[in-house]
């Protein structure tokens, strides 16, 4: 019987690639090892320095607006109002609630409020705004309403605004707007808007003539206007306004100051002595 032939083996051959391997496996993984923790030493030092830049911005901020609020420019030092015409400005900023030493932060965040009062106040004012200027100083900015003609008072004359309101201050006759109407003798409000509204649609020509307009009527259904030429309208206020505008035509032959009716038809006659009286008073 043949006997097998056995290979004879060196351990330290056979071992030695394995050694090799695990050499080699080892130097890998400290490497990786290595480069993990020079990342991580690298994430950790950027976190650091972005909290800390963090910290170091809100102590600036913090620094800054403890600098401001104590600081005079943190204080509301003048308030200017521009656009007011008849209103006295000085109410205005007595209304709106703004002094001098008042904090400008806290001022510019009741902006609305402010403009509310205003609103509710005046009601010549049809909008306004608020604006800073040079860190604190504020400007209250004023749009009014136009002026559709004067309301007559034993003071003096309100302006009567094309909303229908009346204005909350007093002019003297010498300086109140020509080019206006002049309202007269009227107590009740829903006549005197009836008036305006009357006066509002009539054609440019006519508004140029009208210088009063008189409530002290026979009727409460009646209206009558004083014109610059001297003469006067009577018509009735449901239908003046269609016929108003054939008046200049009646005007050219008219011989003298007269009263042109337009309530029945259209006829006119000379002036009364009470008439021309009236005529005569009401400038």
């Amino acid at each position: 019987m043949a006997k097998k032939k056995i290979t004879k083996k060196d351990p330290r051959k056979e071992i030695s690639g394995w050694v090799d391997y695990k050499n080699k496996s080892n130097s890998t993984s400290g490497k990786k090892v290595s480069a993990s923790l020079k990342k991580l030493h690298a994430e950790r030092r950027k976190s650091v320095l972005r909290r800390l830049g963090l910290i170091i911005v809100v102590a600036l901020i913090f620094i800054l607006g403890l600098g401001y609020f104590i600081s005079p420019l943190s204080n509301v030092k003048s308030v200017r109002v521009l656009g007011a015409q008849e209103i006295n400005p000085h109410k205005i900023v007595t209304v709106s609630g703004i002094k001098a030493q008042d904090k400008v932060i806290g001022t510019i965040f009741k902006k609305s409020q402010i403009k509310q009062k205003l609103s509710q106040n005046f009601p010549e004012i049809k909008e306004s705004s608020i604006q800073v200027k040079n860190w604190n100083n504020f400007i209250i900015n004023v749009k009014q309403y136009a002026v559709a003609g004067y309301v007559k008072e034993n003071v003096g004359y309100r302006a009567l605004l094309v909303n229908g309101k009346l204005s909350t201050y007093t002019l003297p006759l010498a300086k109140i707007k020509k080019d206006k109407p002049i309202f007269i003798n009227y107590s009740n409000g829903k006549r005197l808007q009836q008036a305006l509204n009357i006066y509002k649609q009539f054609p440019q020509v006519i508004k140029n003539q009208v210088r009063v307009i008189d409530g002290d009527t026979k009727r409460t259904t009646q209206i009558k206007l004083i014109l610059k030429d001297k003469n006067i309208i009577l018509g009735s206020t449901p239908t003046i306004v269609d016929k108003i505008k054939y008046y200049p035509v009646i005007a050219k032959n008219l011989k003298q100051p007269s009263v042109v009716d337009f309530e029945i038809g259209a006829f006119s006659h000379p002036l009364t002595s009470s008439e021309r009286k009236l005529v005569e008073n009401t400038k």
